[in-house]
C-alpha cells in the first residue's frame, strides 16, 4: 500500500468542542492563506446566521465564483458548540466540496476502462455487488453488463485490507454522491470525520428501514461541559430534546437527537431529527445537538430544512417510539473507542467496521494548490436512507448507461441489456428516458407504461410517473401530465419533482391558486430552490398579489443570482 496511507500519530490539541489536532481559528486562518496564495476565488466570506435565540452558533461560508461555478452551490453551512468551531466547520465543508468537485473534473485523476481491462488492480465485483446490497438471482447477468461499461477508475486504498485499489468513481458517486467527503488538518482527522459520517448515515438508514426500536439516553448523564451547556440552552428556550442510542452493533457511538418547540411548532418551526457519530459518545452527542441547531433555524424563524439521513417527522405522534422509548441508557453505556491520538481512533473505527464485514476504502481528493487534506471515503455495504434503497447492480448499470452515452448509443446498449436481462422494469424505464431525449414522446410514454406493468419497486413507481408526466408535459398534454404527477405523489408525497410538475401544469391551466400550493410544497421540502421561489412569484403576480410576487422574486435571486428572468420580472414590478 502506498506509504501515504499509513496512519500516523495525530494528537488532539483542541477538545473543548469537537476533537481536532489544531485550534479552529488556526484552521480558518490557514485555509484563508491557502486560498489567497493560489489566487482562488473559493471563499467569499463567512457569516454567522443563527438568530441568537439558542445561542448555538451556525455559520455559512459563502462561495466565491470559482467554487460556485464548480459545485453549483452558493454556500456551505457549518456547526459547532462555539463560534470558532462553527466557522471552521463551514470553511472546511467548502474545502471538502470544492476539492471533491475539482478532483472529479480532472481527467488526470482517472483511468477510463472496463473492469476486465483493469486486471487485478480493480475493486472486485463482489464489492460492487455489496455496494448496492445486491444478492439477486440476476447478479451473474448483471456482472456481464457491468464488465462492458467503461468507467472512470480512481486510485484509492482499502484501509481494511491494507492495499491500493482502483475504485470506479462514477459508480460510487451514483450511489452515494458526496456522502463520505471530508477535509481535515491531517489525513487522520479527515478520515475520522468521513468514516463517522458514513456510520451515521448507515445506522440511521437501518433504524428507519428496519423499524428498529432504540433505547433512549438520559441527558442528565452527560458530563462534557459543552454538551451540558448546549442541553441547558435547549431547555431554557422550552425546546424538548429526546436522545437515542443509534449505535446498534457497529461498535462506534452514534447519538440520535429529536427536538421540537411545542410553542412554535408547526407554524414557525419543525420537528428536527438528526444524529451524530464520533469515537467518543459525548462528542457524538455534541455533534447531534449542533446539527439540530443548524437545521432548526432557532425553532422560531419558519425555516425549512432538507431531510437527509433521517426523515422529517410531521407530527410528534409519528415518532412516539423515540419520545417514549422502552429503555433508557446513560451516555457512558455507548461504545467508547476514543483516544487522545486520532490515528488510534481511526484504526479502531476501521476494526469495528471490519467486524461487520465492511471495508473502508478511501481516495485522496486533496486540491493540489490548497494542500488541505480532503478525502472521498466509501464503505461498500453501508446503508443510505435516501439512496439506493431499491438498487441493484443491473439498475445502476442501466442508469450509468443513460448518463454516460449519447441517447442513440445508450438505447443500443440498453436494448442489449434487455436481451441479457429480460423483463426488468428499470431497463424499460431508462429506455424511456433515452426516447425522451431523442424527442420521441409517444415511444417514451409507451416504455414508461411498460415499466409500470413490470412490478417496479415501490420506491421507483413515483419516478416512473414523474418522467411519464414530464413527457406528457413536453407534448403539451397538461391534463394527463397533471394526472401522472398526482399518481406519483400518491406513492411519494415528498417528491419535489412531482410537486414542481404539478405546479407547472396548474400554471398552464391558469389555476394559479393550485400552482401556488404545489410550488409552496416544493419550497417546504427544498428551501434552497431558487427557481421554485421564482415560480411561486410568477403565480402570485398572475393572481394580482404584487407584494408577494416581489418578495419571492427577491428570495429567488438571493438563492440563485443567475435567474435572469426573475430579475427582469422583479424590475418590471418595481416600475
Amino acid at each position: 500500500m502506498n506509504p501515504k496511507w499509513i496512519l500516523k500519530d495525530a494528537y488532539k490539541t483542541f477538545t473543548a468542542d469537537q476533537d481536532k489536532v489544531a485550534d479552529p481559528q488556526e484552521t480558518v486562518a490557514k485555509v484563508r492563506r491557502r486560498f489567497a496564495q493560489q489566487n482562488l476565488a473559493v471563499l467569499a466570506k463567512t457569516a454567522r446566521i443563527d438568530t441568537g435565540r439558542l445561542n448555538i452558533p451556525v455559520y455559512v461560508s459563502v462561495c466565491g465564483p470559482d467554487a460556485r461555478s464548480l459545485t453549483g452551490t452558493a454556500k456551505q453551512m457549518g456547526k459547532g458548540a462555539t463560534p470558532a468551531q462553527a466557522e471552521a466547520s463551514a470553511v472546511m465543508e467548502l474545502v471538502e466540496r470544492f476539492s471533491f468537485y475539482s478532483f472529479a473534473a480532472d481527467p488526470a485523476n482517472f483511468v477510463e476502462a472496463t473492469r476486465p481491462e483493469m486486471v487485478k488492480s480493480a475493486l472486485p465485483f463482489e464489492t460492487i455487488a455489496a455496494s448496492v446490497h445486491d444478492e439477486s438471482e440476476d447478479l451473474e447477468a448483471a456482472a456481464r453488463v457491468f464488465d462492458t461499461l467503461p468507467l472512470k477508475w480512481a486510485m484509492g486504498a482499502n484501509l481494511t485490507r491494507g492495499h491500493d485499489v482502483r475504485v470506479p468513481f462514477e459508480w460510487f458517486f451514483a450511489i452515494n454522491e458526496f456522502n463520505g467527503t471530508s477535509a481535515g488538518n491531517c489525513l487522520e482527522e479527515a478520515l475520522c470525520q468521513g468514516i463517522c459520517e458514513i456510520v451515521e448515515r448507515h445506522v440511521s438508514a437501518r433504524i428507519c428501514r428496519e423499524q428498529t426500536p432504540v433505547p433512549g439516553i438520559d441527558p442528565a448523564s452527560a458530563t462534557d461541559p459543552m454538551v451540558r451547556e448546549m442541553l441547558e440552552k435547549y431547555k431554557k428556550n422550552g425546546i424538548r430534546v429526546f436522545l437515542s442510542d443509534f449505535s446498534l452493533d457497529t461498535g462506534i457511538a452514534t447519538v440520535g437527537a429529536l427536538a421540537f418547540d411545542p410553542e412554535t411548532f408547526p407554524h414557525k418551526s419543525e420537528i428536527v431529527w438528526t444524529a451524530g457519530t464520533a469515537p467518543n459518545p459525548e462528542k457524538a452527542l455534541s455533534r447531534a445537538l449542533a446539527e439540530t441547531a443548524q437545521l432548526a433555524g432557532d425553532f422560531h424563524t419558519g425555516s425549512n430544512y432538507v431531510a437527509s439521513g433521517l426523515p422529517k417527522p410531521a407530527d410528534p405522534a409519528d415518532v412516539a417510539h423515540i419520545i417514549e422509548p422502552g429503555t433508557i441508557k446513560n451516555i457512558t453505556d455507548l461504545p467508547d473507542i476514543s483516544d487522545s491520538n486520532i490515528g488510534k481512533e481511526v484504526r479502531r473505527c476501521i476494526a469495528a467496521l471490519k467486524q461487520q464485514n465492511l471495508d473502508v476504502i478511501t481516495m485522496d481528493t486533496t486540491h493540489p494548490g490548497l494542500g488541505v487534506c480532503a478525502l472521498y471515503t466509501v464503505v461498500p455495504g453501508a446503508r443510505f436512507r435516501e439512496r439506493a434503497a431499491a438498487g441493484t447492480v443491473g439498475m445502476f448499470c442501466a442508469r450509468l448507461i443513460t448518463e454516460k452515452f449519447d441517447p442513440h448509443e445508450a438505447a443500443q446498449r440498453l436494448a442489449q441489456m434487455d436481451a441479457m436481462m429480460p423483463g426488468k422494469y428499470y431497463v424499460q424505464f431508462y429506455l424511456g428516458k433515452t426516447r425522451m431525449e431523442l424527442g420521441e414522446t409517444e415511444a417514451a410514454i409507451a416504455l414508461f407504461q411498460s415499466a409500470l406493468a413490470l412490478d417496479p419497486h415501490a420506491q421507483d413507481v413515483a419516478s416512473i410517473y414523474s418522467y411519464m408526466g414530464q413527457a406528457l408535459k413536453d407534448a403539451g398534454d397538461y391534463e394527463h401530465a397533471l394526472e401522472n404527477a398526482e399518481k406519483g405523489l400518491e406513492w411519494d408525497h415528498e417528491r419535489t419533482d412531482l410537486h414542481n410538475l404539478a405546479g407547472f401544469c396548474h400554471f398552464k391551466k391558469k389555476d394559479h391558486e393550485a400552482a401556488v400550493e404545489s410550488f409552496s410544497r416544493v419550497i417546504a421540502l427544498n428551501p434552497a430552490s431558487g427557481i421554485d421561489h421564482a415560480n411561486l412569484a410568477v403565480n402570485y403576480r398572475e393572481m394580482g398579489d404584487m407584494d408577494a410576487a416581489i418578495r419571492f422574486f427577491r428570495i429567488a435571486l438571493d438563492l440563485d443570482p443567475s435567474l435572469e428572468f426573475a430579475r427582469q420580472h422583479l424590475e418590471a414590478l418595481r416600475k
